[in-house]
């Protein structure tokens, strides 16, 4: 059985190298359109069946941490690899999100995703956030798309050995520029990441850092048409 994060210590596998965002593929004119799968091109078909490691349906939760000694000089936005010692981080958890995900994929280029986010606030007042995306091969390049209620949010991606995902967004204004490590292993399924947004300083350590932990479920209340 696989050894699950604690996220109340986050254990030491990260080596810190800077990521930087300056491989950023072009952004297709029509990378928000998550109805109709884009043609297939020979450059996609070395992605064949990338995404199918995801199908199925998952739960669990995603964690957010702040830095309490906020941004300072040191590793500015971070390549997370897997295996190596992680830098001692003051890290205090700021919010859990309870998460319900089922992947389906239409093709070995086209995979849709509908995303259920619980939130549970300082009252215990729940509110629940549907989301629709879609991961998806486009002019040779790793594409994630995520339609919230209030933002569209996309990410690139490359890939970072079997099971595993790198995804990027950046954004300058306002900020928003984030890195996600993603790995699936049979039935579980896990992201570490960070997050720099509007006031934070890209050229300093990142003030937010994500972990979300999920194991694949039998049975899931939502379905994709």
């Amino acid at each position: 059985m696989k050894t699950k994060i604690n996220t109340a210590l986050i254990a030491p596998i990260l080596l810190f190298a800077f990521a930087g965002c300056n491989n950023k593929p072009p952004t297709p004119k029509s990378v928000e359109n998550i109805s109709t799968p884009p043609p297939v091109t020979q450059t996609d078909k070395k992605y064949a069946n990338v995404f199918s490691m995801l199908d199925g349906k998952w739960e669990g939760v995603f964690s957010i941490y702040e830095d309490s000694l906020g941004q300072h000089k040191g590793n500015a936005q971070p390549e997370i690899t897997e295996n190596l010692e992680f830098a001692g981080l003051a890290l205090r958890p700021i919010q859990e999100i309870e998460v319900r995900q089922e992947y389906v994929s239409e093709s070995p280029y086209f995979q849709r995703v509908i995303i259920h986010d619980t939130y549970t606030d300082e009252n215990g007042k729940i509110r629940t956030v549907e989301s629709r995306g879609v991961n998806k091969v486009q002019d040779g390049h790793l594409w994630c798309i995520v339609k919230k209620p209030d933002e569209t949010v996309i990410h690139y991606g490359k890939l970072d050995g079997p099971g595993t995902i790198i995804w990027q967004r950046d954004e300058r204004n306002p900020v928003k520029i984030e890195y996600f490590r993603e790995t699936v292993e049979d039935d579980y399924y896990k992201i570490i990441g960070w997050g720099y947004y509007e006031g934070d300083d890209p050229n300093l350590t990142p003030r937010l850092w994500f972990v979300g932990d999920y194991s694949k479920v039998d049975e899931f209340n939502a379905a994709i048409p």
